[in-house]
């Protein structure tokens, strides 16, 4: 078979899945192309397999055309996948990081439904299940985070940052979803706002910039309409953008009135959003960004968690 029929490939460890698939898997043979591994709707036995006894075989490859179903089995069985202590803590964030790309992606550019929200709940809560299981599986998940900005990958960037830091906070499971989930959803109002104001390469205008401040309170007004109750998430979704010396939108809250979660999201906002690539920007390391966190938004960002996010990135990296 020809490599350009392939777009995707996965780790030889999706195998574990199940013992078969509605869709075949190949394996690809060194300057010989690709060959069929396993058939779809066929059994299949690891150990009967001679590349996947010897270790030879690091990644399996799956037509695109087949890629739905093959989203949809690692959504079923990640929770699976999550436990088996076979399965290197590497491969299982990748895959994570897979599901949270698929989820985010169909929030972000498809049609808004209850669905796509409650799909948001489900990877979340196995992502904390994951960086709760072992003390080295947040590493893993920091390992695989893009370094491209778009709207989608930020918000999974954001909210591995925050539960990163929320796990060094010690704070309790339930403080930790509340976190991720606002994190992950903290962007979601720019749905409502033009895609070439987003995406634009250059400085915004005034008026651009106005339409964009607008976009907290787009996230809040699009929890609601689909039943979004927890008024602390919501509050922290929409102070995202407020500075801790009233200078931040859209209310000019000041320091005391902010949610602590929220100055916690916003300080993992601009980190990431410093240390990744744009159109129109390279990325500044992880020490560049901090210093301009620390020298040019004095007053801004709430310093206390500022010095404790230091202390997190020296321990972590």
């Amino acid at each position: 078979m020809s490599q350009k029929e392939f777009v995707f490939s996965a780790p030889k460890e999706i195998l574990d899945m199940k013992e078969s698939f509605d869709y075949p898997i190949y394996t690809k043979i060194e300057n010989k192309g690709f060959k069929l591994l396993v058939d779809k709707n066929t059994y299949y036995n690891k150990q009967d397999c001679s590349f996947y006894k010897k270790n030879e075989m690091k990644k399996v490859f799956i037509n695109v055309k087949d890629k739905i179903k093959y989203q949809s089995d690692i959504q079923k069985y990640i929770s699976s996948i999550v436990q088996n202590e076979e399965i290197s803590l590497d491969v299982k964030a990748s895959l994570i990081n897979d599901i949270a790309k698929d989820t985010m992606e169909n929030l972000f550019q498809g049609d808004l439904s209850i669905e796509s929200l409650q799909d948001v709940d489900t990877f979340l809560s196995c992502n904390i299940d994951f960086i709760l299981s072992d003390e080295l599986a947040m590493k893993s998940m920091l390992n695989v985070m893009s370094y491209d900005y778009y709207t989608s990958t930020h918000c999974i960037d954001v909210s591995t940052y925050a539960l990163a830091f929320g796990v060094y906070l010690k704070l309790s499971k339930d403080e930790l979803k509340l976190l991720g989930k606002a994190a992950l959803l903290h962007d979601l109002g720019k749905k409502k706002i033009d895609k070439n104001i987003i995406c634009k390469k250059g400085k915004l205008t005034k008026e651009e910039f106005e339409m964009v401040k607008a976009h907290p309170a787009f996230s809040v007004e699009i929890l609601k309409e689909f039943g979004e109750t927890n008024q602390r998430l919501l509050n922290i979704v929409e102070q995202h953008h407020e500075k801790c010396d009233g200078s931040g939108y859209p209310k000019a809250l000041k320091s005391d009135e902010i949610d602590d979660f929220a100055k916690i999201i916003a300080i993992c906002d601009i980190f990431d959003a410093l240390t990744t690539r744009r159109s129109y920007k390279d990325k500044f390391d992880k020490y560049e960004a901090i210093m301009i966190m620390y020298e040019k938004m004095n007053g801004e960002i709430c310093q206390n968690y500022l010095r404790q996010f230091l202390q997190f990135l020296k321990v972590t990296y």
